[in-house]
């Protein structure tokens, strides 16, 4: 069974606090982008219009967003966030294959997710849609494996509802990669993105936490 060790607090609780930034997107995309936008439907209209530079068409729907800085800059700056914090949570297990594998897979989910808020859609399609992909499903595979470890951990209930989240992150976005009907593309890709973002949030925030209070208990 591995075991939770905090040998450097204080990068813990950064790691966990740059996972838990990433509540930003939520803010931005939804109570800030989308409202602005011509077609503001979470079901039918795709993640991705929300950061074109200029109005147009976008999956057959004509669209038009005018706050589209701040959801590019909220996906440069999240991807930003998740892998600089992966990087540094990788201190709560000890170096070995598995967590290698977890933290590497979100740390290049980061990288993708800066990629994607780089490459907006209406300019460098075949980038974004490269970068997006790399995002959700590397960090679908992230979210599952450490999930899996923390179940591993005496942290059951809290493993296991990664590994559902990495899961059904992992599924919807096999099924958005099929080009699902334009109508439901826009759930389709939230129900890929939203469960695992959320759930790295939350871990982030027990992170930050842990590491807070074990460097509190070193002072003392």
């Amino acid at each position: 069974m591995r075991e939770l060790i905090v040998i450097a607090p204080r990068r813990l609780a950064a790691g966990g606090l740059l996972w838990a930034s990433l509540v930003q997107i939520f803010i931005v995309n939804n109570l800030i982008v989308l409202p602005h936008a011509s077609n503001h439907s979470l079901v039918d209209e795709v993640i991705s219009a929300l950061g074109i530079t200029r109005c147009g068409r976008v999956e057959g729907i004509r669209f038009c967003s005018p706050w589209h800085e701040a959801a590019d800059i909220a996906w440069i700056a999240g991807g930003v966030c998740l892998a600089v914090g992966s990087v540094l949570s990788a201190v709560i297990f000890p170096p070995d294959k598995w967590r290698n594998l977890a933290f590497g897979a979100l740390t290049v989910s980061g990288i993708g997710l800066l990629a994607t808020g780089l490459n907006p859609y209406n300019l460098r399609p075949s980038l974004h849609l490269l970068s997006a992909g790399t995002c959700f499903f590397a960090g679908a595979v992230g979210v599952l494996l450490l999930g899996r470890m923390l179940s591993q951990a005496n942290r059951r209930y809290w493993g296991t509802a990664g590994m559902v989240c990495g899961a059904v992150s992992f599924v919807f976005n096999t099924l958005t990669a099929l080009e699902p009907d334009t109508g439901v593309q826009g759930l389709f890709e939230r129900v890929s993105a939203w469960p695992s973002v959320a759930w790295i949030i939350g871990t982030g925030g027990y992170f930050a936490f842990t590491g807070w209070r074990t460097h509190r208990g070193v002072c003392h």
